[in-house]
């Protein structure tokens, strides 16, 4: 039975890399370009958040509104 080991590769240009042949200065960008990505995920996942609260806020503050209009 042989044994396959999946090395990490990269896709750029429609070129396969592998990283750990890279130079280090390449491996430091791709981390950076992975951190990177990983921060734009979680800051759309917060700005879905905030939309859903501000959404939430804005109903909540027409609710009280039309309690103050038939209080009148």
């Amino acid at each position: 039975m042989t044994e396959e080991n999946e090395k990490p590769t990269l896709v750029y240009d429609d070129k396969t890399y592998l990283i750990e042949g890279l130079s280090d200065r390449a491996k430091y960008i791709v981390g950076q370009v992975q951190d990177l990505n990983s921060q734009i995920s979680q800051t759309k996942a917060k700005l879905d958040q905030l939309e859903v609260a501000k959404r939430g806020f804005t109903n909540m503050l027409g609710d009280e509104l039309e309690k103050e209009e038939g209080a009148e």
